[in-house]
């Protein structure tokens, strides 16, 4: 259907000045305002195709800030399950009268982010809590009414607008608080199948629609809505209208893959995606261990995200790392010093990173590939060996320089190319070697490096190789109705080993429990047990192995794996 823009617009500007009212907060919504009269909302879920400029203006910025912020971080516990689960909901409402992050400065942010060699920043302008960072006519639960009084969405897009970032928003589709959400639930041990008495499906979905017009018309030229939701597996139908419906906004919009539509690009969360160079991929990932500010926090080290940042431009995607400002509005310095040591080192190298494509050897842990014109970087994680044996490449090396200072040789043949550093020259997080090549790196196909992990599997062993070929989408499964199974893992060499996690293609999680063994030789030592919420990342006390028996136990209609993952010590 056609959209009548002009009539929104007008809406947006002449509406009535926001009434405060003695209600509370979840009762005051305006179905008066924008969005609910006089505007055609689109009934076709086809996804217009996105620009293809505006997808690879996402691709060359390659690295960028996730803000996580509201009310709950003057509690200091995470922002999508503390609302019913940590804080009693009624609580939990009521913090917004107290949020007043005075020393808040979106230009301090900005330059935070560039300082990082960051390109973009994506903030929470409405998370499942249903805060709202700006001020909205939609409903009176906004930042205009909290002690803050400020539109901080505004002020950061025009921060980033003067300092040259890309802006997006994240929108929850999700949003415990509102009355014609259908869900009665905030926290995960309660199902969500219970409607509230209040829900109202459709005219939600315009208070949604209504909110996304004020944001793409009055704070863009966004780059970006980075949509979140547990709601578009139950109700898709309203997540895909939400989509023509922005493009027939901003025709250069991009979003996400949260909102029951493909989307324009795909977002593993706390992962490193799989290599592909036939859609764009950005892996979100936080700093710390709570997307919210957290009261001290610990934070990954400079290595792990470096490493992080390199296998997603290795695997042609984008790396968006997520910091929790605090009830202040600051961003703590330590963290900010820790994104300054990414930035420090993207000012020297940058060019392995910016306007690259991935590949051409598709990343391992021990090797990122990126390429641009005519040269290729091969970076060098870790060496296994006395040089670096890698798989042939069809194109002619002209000159090899390693960028991180001291000499590289390589020998190139029909059967390898064969990389050479003295161990002084060889850096503890990235030894980097630029290629120089005859010819363009544009063209060059993939090049698969060997496996570093295998698997046996108890039962439909065919399909074990899928639990670790970085792609989420598949999966090991068990035969209908089996819900115990057994996977061996075998690794290349002797790792040590600290943290392991287990995860499945299906949502709301079925893996109840688990347990996983070690092999010191001899015989297998018990490691670890998981019961409940069994997919989430665990550490234990790192051993020392070359291979792993994981035993699910049990889990809901059928046991399958999606991904096994194994990090090392020091990663």
């Amino acid at each position: 259907m056609k959209i009548r823009i002009p009539v929104l617009v007008l809406l947006l500007a002449v509406s009535a000045p926001l009434l405060v009212s003695a209600a509370p907060p979840a009762a005051v919504v305006h179905e008066s305002h924008a969005g609910f009269h006089g505007i055609e909302f689109p009934a076709d879920p086809a996804l217009p195709p996105a620009s293809p400029a505006s997808l690879q203006a996402l691709a060359d910025r390659r690295f960028g800030l996730f803000l996580h912020w509201g009310p709950v971080t003057l509690a200091g516990t995470e922002l999508g399950w503390s609302r019913g689960e940590k804080i009693p909901a009624a609580d939990y409402d009521q913090l917004y009268r107290r949020f007043n992050p005075a020393k808040f400065d979106a230009d301090e942010w900005v330059r935070i982010a560039q300082a990082a060699g960051m390109r973009y920043i994506v903030l929470t302008a409405k998370h499942m809590d249903g805060f709202c960072l700006w001020d909205t006519k939609q409903t009176d639960y906004n930042i205009m009414n909290s002690p803050f009084r400020r539109d901080i969405v505004r002020e950061l897009a025009a921060a980033c607008r003067r300092g040259g970032l890309g802006f997006g928003v994240y929108y929850c589709i999700a949003d415990w608080h509102h009355p014609w959400f259908p869900y009665s639930a905030a926290y995960r041990g309660v199902s969500d199948t219970v409607l509230k008495p209040t829900t109202d499906l459709e005219r939600y979905t315009q208070y949604m629609m209504s909110q996304l017009a004020e944001l793409v018309t009055g704070y863009g030229p966004l780059l970006c809505v980075w949509f979140d939701s547990m709601a578009g597996a139950h109700w898709p139908e309203q997540g895909q209208r939400l989509v023509p419906f922005l493009r027939a906004l901003q025709p250069s919009i991009l979003v996400n893959d949260r909102a029951a539509v493909a989307g324009d690009y795909v977002t593993p969360e706390e992962r490193i995606g799989r290599y592909r160079d036939d859609r764009r991929w950005e892996s979100c990932m936080m700093l710390g261990t709570q997307w919210a500010w957290k009261p001290d926090d610990t934070l990954k080290p400079f290595a792990r995200v470096l490493r992080a940042l390199l296998s997603c431009a290795g695997g042609d995607g984008n790396l968006l790392l997520n910091v929790g400002p605090t009830a202040e509005g600051l961003i703590e310095p330590r963290q900010a010093e820790r994104l300054k040591q990414v930035g420090d080192w993207l000012a020297r190298y940058g060019e392995s990173i910016y306007g690259t494509r991935g590949g051409p050897y598709r990343p391992t842990s021990y090797l990122a590939s990126t390429r641009r014109d005519h040269r290729v970087y091969l970076h060098v994680l870790r060496w296994d060996h006395d040089q670096l044996v890698l798989p042939p490449l069809p194109l002619k090396v002209l000159r090899a320089t390693l960028l991180t200072g001291g000499a590289v040789t390589v020998r190139q043949t029909a059967d390898a190319l064969t990389v050479e550093v003295a161990p002084a020259d060889r850096q503890a997080v990235d030894t980097l070697v630029r290629l120089e090549l005859a010819e363009s790196a544009a063209g060059l196909r993939p090049i698969a490096l060997p496996a570093e992990i295998t698997v046996a599997a108890s039962v439909n062993p065919e399909s074990a190789a899928l639990a670790v070929d970085s792609d989420p989408d598949t999966e090991w499964s068990a035969p209908a109705g089996q819900t115990a199974g057994t996977l061996e893992v075998t690794f290349d060499r002797r790792r040590t080993i600290h943290a392991l996690q287990l995860e499945e293609k299906s949502r709301p999680i079925r893996l109840k429990s688990w347990t996983a063994d070690w092999w010191d030789g001899t015989r297998w030592v018990h490691l670890v047990t998981k019961e409940q919420e069994a997919n989430y990342r665990t550490e234990f006390s790192p051993v020392t192995t070359r291979k792993l028996r994981l035993q699910i136990l049990n889990m809901e209609q059928t046991a399958t794996v999606a991904e096994i993952r194994v990090e090392d010590a020091g990663e």
